[in-house]
């Protein structure tokens, strides 16, 4: 157990809560929270099993800790002129202190001469991570020095601080030509840190490079390495590929779980619980050790399972292009096909001759609609893309993204063009429908009129 003691006067009222990364999905697993009092009081109490990276947020506190199960640490006002608005007490209150000044470091870092690290040319990016280098192996010389800085803890910040260095080269290889990457960084970055310390205690930037060495270094390479097989010929195998590819590299038991799940994650939420990834996760379950790990595939399936086949369509609204309020509700009684796309989605655009033949084929039939639901933040585009006839024929709505009730976060949406498929009774039949230019979709309509009719006799 963790006791963290807040006594802030201006964060009175204020709720504090602590939380620390899920390392899979970059999410916040809640650990604890307190309403401070009118004095900016409060205590929480938290489980740690070990040493962990983890934050504390609110209104006005906002800090990164490093705890170890027995910690007492106490949050509270810095002294006039610190460079931090907030300082430690207790345990590890030295290392704290330091870690906080090195995240105030690493945000300086985000430019370099007024420039994004990650868009500088290579000379440029080296002298910004050098620098960045060595100014955290300032900090942390000045930490050496002081008495009550355990050299255990200091280790921890020390790695810590190297993964953010890692991550730093990582993001700036992204996206570019090999002959734009120098090759010190290229070295880094064509591998996965097989750290398992920086794993098991949380911390954040080896989450985001695990996900992004997956992301380029598996995921792509698998798409790379089978380019000779058409779209559903390599998605009905992808899945086994990527594990193939994955136990070929040999990491340690806790790394390989990781990156599988790591992978099954992802594939899930572009995919959803296709036959294939019901399969996996079954494997996974079995296979993986960390519970931690599980529980994010099992959290997966229960997300989108409460959207299967025969669940309730969850209902959304949009704007009309006449500025009209339209919901997914309105059309009960029919099957719904809805389209969702974007005016700077080129995937999107590419279907559209193929949609507008699969609604003609149904145009004279008034129990089947067709549903455009725009994600774009332009209106203007859309509307002008909309009344300039470059759409297909039926119903367009105007639905963001950020809402909680929108069509995006409602169906767990990460990636568009994306289809859905609703029967008249507003029960799922698809959320990951055929696209049109599959020449599937006319059958399945068909098939669920047919359906529809045989129900009515």
């Amino acid at each position: 157990m963790v006791r963290i003691s807040i006594n802030y006067p201006k964060a009175a009222g204020d709720t504090i809560s602590v939380g620390r990364v899920n390392m899979v999905n970059v999410s916040t697993i809640d650990l604890g929270k307190v309403r401070l009092d009118s004095t900016g009081k409060g205590v929480v109490e938290v489980m740690a099993d070990g040493p962990v990276f983890a934050h504390i947020n609110g209104n006005q506190i906002a800090a990164g800790i490093l705890m170890y199960p027995g910690d007492e640490i106490s949050v509270v006002p810095s002294q006039q002129g610190a460079k931090l608005a907030i300082a430690f007490e207790g345990d590890g209150a030295a290392v704290n202190q330091a870690l906080n000044e090195m995240q105030q470091l690493r945000s300086n870092f985000e430019k370099w001469n007024g420039t994004y690290y990650f868009q500088l040319q290579a000379e440029e990016f080296l002298k910004a991570k050098d620098s960045l280098d060595k100014s955290y192996g300032h900090l942390l010389a000045k930490l050496k020095t002081d008495k009550n800085a355990e050299e255990e803890r200091i280790n921890l910040l020390s790695r810590q601080t190297g993964m953010h260095v890692v991550f730093y080269q990582y993001n700036f290889a992204i996206g570019k030509d090999t002959s734009e990457i120098p090759a010190s960084v290229k070295k880094v970055a064509e591998h996965l840190p097989l750290d398992t310390v920086a794993l098991q205690t949380g911390m954040f930037d080896y989450s985001l490079v695990a996900s992004q060495f997956y992301q380029h270094r598996i995921n792509n390479a698998v798409y790379e390495e089978n380019d000779e097989l058409e779209g559903d010929s390599l998605e009905s195998v992808f899945s086994m590929l990527v594990e193939k590819k994955i136990k070929a590299a040999n990491y340690p038991k806790l790394i390989e779980d990781f990156v599988r799940v790591i992978s099954a994650d992802v594939q899930i939420g572009l995919n959803g619980l296709s036959p294939n990834m019901v399969k996996l996760a079954a494997v996974l379950e079995r296979e993986v050790a960390s519970e931690d790990f599980k529980k994010v595939i099992r959290e997966d399936i229960a997300r989108w399972e409460k959207i299967g086949p025969g669940k309730p369509a969850p209902d959304f609204e949009g704007m009309t292009p006449d500025g009209k309020r339209l919901a997914l509700s309105d059309l009960r009684g029919k099957i719904v096909y809805v389209d969702i796309w974007a005016t700077w989605c080129s995937p999107c655009l590419g279907e559209f001759p193929d949609s507008k033949k699969v609604h003609a084929a149904f145009k004279d039939n008034d129990q089947v609609a067709f549903l455009y639901v725009s994600v774009d933040q332009d209106t203007l585009a859309w509307k002008k893309m909309v009344a300039g006839n470059r759409v297909p024929a039926g119903r367009h709505m105007l639905s963001g993204t950020d809402a909680p009730g929108s069509v995006w976060n409602l169906y767990h949406v990460w990636g568009i063009p994306r289809y859905l498929l609703i029967d008249a009774n507003g029960r799922m039949v698809a959320t990951h429908a055929a696209r049109p230019s599959s020449g599937h979709v006319q059958g399945e309509l068909r098939k669920l009129l047919n359906a529809s009719r045989l129900a009515e006799k």
